[in-house]
């Protein structure tokens, strides 16, 4: 328990390093928000991919293969397909100006309203989504603090873990600013790798029998099935080969090519070829990382075969039960790590955009607005701790699937940009399409119970049909 704290405290010294160590190189707005892109592409990629993983990515990915099989990574083909789309698409349209918020390109296309309008919706979902995803990180986290001795209720133990990453992700946010971020992410993207690689040898090693009789038998247990090709009429066709290829693309597209998290990112390299190889790069290195999480998950089966396990909870049970001290330290920081990681990301970004498209760096500083948007994604992510379960569990399923909604109106937003026709209606109309295709997208998903993988593509198909129609009504008349 000692040694475990021990490493805990000495991984906070270290992320309170690179927030101070960088806040001189903090003295204008690009170089807060971009670095003044000098950051080395590859260091940018390594952020990237730690950004886009959260602690319920590092804990719930072995849970897919445990209960289930491989199937999932036909839908991270689907992502690299898309970042590839975007690279090679969306991309050149990004260096061609000097904007540091992509929204500017929208802006600078289709005018002012529009460019806000995917600003505000982004501000929501980031708030909503991330402050969801920081207290359900907050969960296994209080699980595996209270396995190491802290007698405490879990939602004590939650609210304490919640506090903690936030003040020291807030004040590396606000002090270091973009440069201290991406750095810190590949500290955290390392010790979180460093923490799976272990998890997997120790697994290895404790298994009863060879890897080869292992992989025997799950493969007749069917669980290292990979390609879904038998469309059910009737059933969830999520992994459907098709719908998981289309729907990881549209994911990937919409994530990587008009979130303004991650696209930050990309533009914040020196060139376009530098931001495709970060793109692409990406993609392979998540591609890895699933598969690495996944063999967790099934070693995870094969070791406690024959138990009742809860699939959600075996990886960080399998952590606090058989992890040596201090290694099981490194392994806490490295879940504190994929949360943190999500959480300086989208407080920057927000910030960013508030910043830039809504033209509040007049009257405030990039720290002053970075504080401001730290302090309202903890209290965003203590909600759910005061509300009744009926209540939380609505909360709960918005905030998990609310990107889902809004990124297919948001890629038709920015394909529509990119495309030389002039709009056939103003941009405050066009803003009231946008929103428009989001309820639309919400009603069918609820309505229909369409799969996840297929949302995004239907919300594209709405934002695109809104547009085409008033191009015929206008042409008409």
């Amino acid at each position: 328990m000692f040694w475990d704290l021990l490493v805990l405290i000495f991984y906070f010294v270290i992320v309170f390093y690179f927030g101070f160590h960088f806040a001189k190189n903090n003295q204008k707005e690009e170089d807060f928000y971009l670095a003044k892109k000098e950051i080395h592409w590859f260091f940018l990629l390594l952020s990237l991919v730690a950004t886009e993983t959260s602690s319920l990515t590092f804990l719930s990915i072995p849970s897919l293969s445990f209960k289930g099989d491989y199937r999932f990574l036909e839908i991270a083909f689907g992502y690299l397909i898309g970042r590839t789309i975007v690279a090679l698409y969306l991309l050149p349209s990004y260096f061609s100006g000097n904007t540091i918020s992509v929204y500017e390109y929208v802006g600078n296309r289709f005018g002012k309203s529009p460019q806000k309008t995917l600003s505000l919706v982004f501000t929501v979902s980031r708030l909503l989504g991330d402050g969801i995803r920081l207290y359900v990180s907050s969960l296994p986290i209080a699980f595996l603090l209270e396995r190491m001795g802290l007698n405490l209720s879990p939602e004590i133990l939650g609210m304490i873990a919640l506090t903690t990453l936030s003040i020291v992700t807030i004040i590396y946010s606000v002090v270091g600013g973009f440069r201290a971020i991406v750095f810190t992410d590949v500290l955290q993207w390392f010790i979180y790798i460093f923490g799976g690689i272990f998890a997997l040898g120790l697994l290895i090693d404790k298994l009863d029998i060879s890897i080869w009789e292992g992989i025997k038998n799950l493969q007749t247990s069917h669980k290292l099935n990979l390609f879904v090709l038998d469309y059910l009429p009737s059933g969830d066709n999520s992994y459907f080969i098709l719908f998981a290829l289309i729907g990881g693309a549209f994911i990937s597209i919409g994530s990587h090519g008009t979130d303004l998290m991650l696209v930050q990112r990309v533009i914040a390299t020196k060139n376009l070829v530098s931001g495709q190889k970060i793109l692409i790069g990406s993609g392979i290195v998540v591609l890895v990382q699933f598969i690495l999480f996944l063999c967790i998950g099934s070693l995870l089966y094969l070791f406690y075969s024959g138990q009742s396990m809860a699939p959600d909870k075996v990886f960080s049970q399998f952590i606090v039960a058989e992890v040596p001290s201090p290694i099981l330290g490194i392994l806490v920081a490295a879940i504190l790590a994929s949360a943190m990681s999500t959480l300086s990301s989208t407080i920057n970004s927000l910030s960013l955009t508030w910043a830039r498209d809504w033209g509040m760096d007049r009257w405030f500083s990039p720290r002053t607005l970075s504080l401001f948007f730290g302090v309202t994604l903890f209290v965003s992510s203590l909600v759910p701790y005061f509300l009744i379960q009926t209540w939380e569990k609505g909360v709960l399923e918005m905030g998990l699937t609310i990107f889902s909604y809004t990124l297919g109106p948001s890629i038709a937003v920015f394909f529509l940009a990119k495309g030389k026709a002039e709009l056939p209606v103003s941009g405050l109309v066009f803003s009231v399409f946008f929103l428009t295709s989001i309820l639309g997208t919400v009603a069918i998903g609820l309505g229909f119970q369409i799969s996840f993988t297929l949302l995004i593509p239907i919300g594209f198909g709405i934002q695109i049909f809104l547009v085409q129609i008033s191009r015929l009504v206008f042409k008409k008349n």
